[in-house]
């Protein structure tokens, strides 16, 4: 199989040519063949693949076992089995994120809520592990997911009530979004679909910015689509990570030839202000895969592939928890966590 492409020697965002960062990169998670690169921008910090596939044959470069065609899990969206889970998880849902329908009948709930989100694990658990993704309460709201897969983010927003509609390329995975989360799913890539302007309330977008080609345009469309006052959502690799620091060509997000533009801080915030409709802009980095990413790097040293199975050994697991500790710790300092979050809202 061989995928067509063409040079991009230049930023899709600024028009500058690039200074080469990696050369000869290929692909050990999925083995689609060819070699690439990649370049950084010396005006604006944005990185990108260069060759890029042509349109045409991006659907190639996704192969079955790649994450959006995985059925993954289908039971139900519930507030919990226990009554303590059930409480802990209105607590939260209502006193930090405004889900006032689910407020539990004790006195000053929606206080303790707030107060049990400031801890890490019991606000993931609350939110279905969606964390910041989780858009605030609005009734009647409407949310969409530009890239929603199979349409795990779009089941909860809908179990917790609102209306949700999806787009997505890969035509499996948006049937399997309408099947399990009732969604409108409109079939392509946010630059081409017809979508109504000003009509959501909240628009996200998981891991989804990278594979396109022009990240201006995607987040100029993404606004668009919001209403005055409207939230959105976009998390996405940061190439200032620890990860990458440290792996190199080795890091697990490069991801070609899937991942088209990798972002910086402050090329993320730079790109979000550039559209003008956005306000309360904030690009923060997150560490909560950092175990994963080492993970993968020594699946790749021990099989030659990221998805390759992890024999641990003391020195691996030591190396990886090690690592772990160390982004962790010096993100609260340094934004090197794994992912970056772009958070805004409409003007």
């Amino acid at each position: 199989m061989e995928i067509r492409t063409s040079p991009a020697p230049q930023c899709c965002v600024c028009g500058r040519a690039g200074l080469v960062v990696y050369e000869g990169l290929s692909d050990r998670a999925h083995f689609i063949p060819g070699s690439w690169r990649h370049l950084r921008c010396t005006e604006c910090n944005l990185v990108w693949l260069d060759p890029q596939p042509i349109p045409e044959d991006l659907s190639l470069c996704y192969s079955d076992s790649y994450y959006t065609h995985v059925h993954g899990e289908s039971d139900a969206v519930s507030l919990g089995r226990s009554p303590l889970m059930r409480m802990l998880r209105g607590s939260v849902l209502s006193g930090k994120y405004g889900y006032h329908q689910f407020r539990p009948a004790f006195p000053l709930s929606d206080m303790a809520g707030r107060l049990l989100a400031v801890i890490p694990g019991i606000e993931s658990r609350a939110t279905y592990s969606w964390n910041n993704a989780l858009a605030p309460w609005r009734s009647g709201g409407s949310v969409l997911d530009i890239g929603c897969g199979s349409g795990r983010y779009l089941r909860t927003m809908h179990a917790l009530g609102w209306k949700v509609s999806g787009v997505e390329p890969d035509t499996r995975a948006a049937n399997l979004a309408r099947d399990r989360a009732g969604a409108d799913v409109f079939i392509g890539v946010i630059g081409s679909v017809q979508l109504p302007p000003r009509s959501f309330d909240a628009v996200v977008s998981m891991h989804a910015i990278e594979h396109d080609s022009d990240p201006r345009r995607f987040l100029t469309r993404a606004a668009e689509c919001l209403r005055p006052g409207g939230f959105l959502y976009i998390p996405t690799p940061n190439y200032n990570s620890l990860a990458r620091r440290v792996f190199g060509r080795d890091w697990y997000a490069h991801d070609p030839p899937r991942h088209l533009t990798l972002f910086t801080p402050a090329s993320l915030e730079r790109l979000a202000r550039q559209t003008g409709l956005l306000r309360s802009i904030q690009v923060r980095a997150i560490s909560r895969r950092s175990r994963r990413e080492a993970e993968h790097v020594y699946a790749l040293k021990q099989t030659g592939s990221f998805h390759g199975d992890l024999r641990p050994t003391i020195p691996s697991t030591l190396a990886i928890t090690l690592f772990s500790l160390v982004e962790k710790v010096g993100n609260s300092l340094l934004p090197i966590g794994e992912e970056l979050e772009l958070t805004a809202e409409a003007l």
